[in-house]
C-alpha cells in the first residue's frame, strides 16, 4: 500500500472518530513516539506521544471545530515525497451569524515502518492574521488550542 493510500485511510479514521469520538481507531497509523506540531498560528505547539496529541487534537476539536460548521479538503493537492505525505488543501468554519473563515495548511505526515512519526499542520502566511481578526469579532467562546 502506498504512503498516500495509508494517509487516506487515516484521514477517513479521523473523520469518523470525529463523529462518533472514538479516537482509538486511529492508534494504528501512529507510532507511540509521533510528534505533532502545529505552526504559524496563535495556538502553535509541539505534543509528544500519541496519547497527549489524541487528547490535544480532541481539545482542539471540542473547542473549536463542533462549535462551527466544518468543511475540510477544499482544494486538496496530496503528494509522496520519500517517507512523506504532503497536503495542500483548505478547511472553512461557519458559525452564523459570523461571515465564513477560510484557512489553507500544508500538513505533512512523516512514516517510519508504515507508521507516521511526525505530523505537522503547517498553516499558510496570513492565516494567523486573518485567524486573529476572526476570533477578535466572532470567536468569543472558541478556543482551537491544543494544550
Amino acid at each position: 500500500m502506498s504512503l498516500i493510500s495509508q494517509f487516506v485511510a487515516q484521514r477517513r479514521a479521523f473523520e469518523a472518530a470525529y463523529e462518533d469520538d472514538d479516537w482509538s481507531r486511529l492508534d494504528e497509523f501512529f507510532h507511540e513516539d509521533v510528534t505533532y506540531e502545529v505552526m504559524n498560528m496563535p495556538f502553535h505547539c509541539v505534543i509528544q506521544g500519541l496519547a497527549p496529541m489524541l487528547a490535544g487534537i480532541r481539545r482542539s476539536i471540542e473547542g473549536f471545530d463542533k462549535r462551527c460548521v466544518r468543511t475540510v479538503g477544499l482544494d486538496r493537492v496530496v503528494r509522496e515525497e520519500g517517507a512523506n505525505v504532503i497536503v495542500h488543501s483548505a478547511m472553512q468554519f461557519e458559525r452564523p451569524p459570523a461571515p465564513p473563515t477560510l484557512t489553507r495548511l500544508w500538513e505533512i505526515a512523516t512514516y517510519r515502518d508504515g507508521r507516521i512519526s511526525r505530523l505537522i499542520d503547517l498553516y499558510d502566511p496570513g492565516a494567523a492574521a486573518e485567524y486573529e481578526r476572526w476570533m477578535a469579532e466572532w470567536g468569543q467562546g472558541l478556543d482551537p488550542s491544543y494544550v
